[in-house]
């Protein structure tokens, strides 16, 4: 029997300015790719006056 498993896309949002516009961002040292171990990985906010950067659990 094969299962057709769905991907379900969690809605992200930025933790200063709400927007849901963020994308997954680079790790930029080891903590943050050991993080990536348990499954949080860095975002950042795309809005122009806000781009803050955050940590999330899971993928996109």
């Amino acid at each position: 029997m094969i299962t057709n498993f769905s991907k379900t896309q969690v809605e992200r949002k930025c933790p200063k300015c709400g927007n849901s516009d963020v994308v997954r961002s680079q790790r930029i040292d080891l903590f943050e790719k050991m993080l990536g171990v348990v499954n949080v990985y860095p975002y950042r906010c795309q809005k122009h006056t806000c781009k803050h950067r955050f940590e999330s659990v899971g993928r996109e």
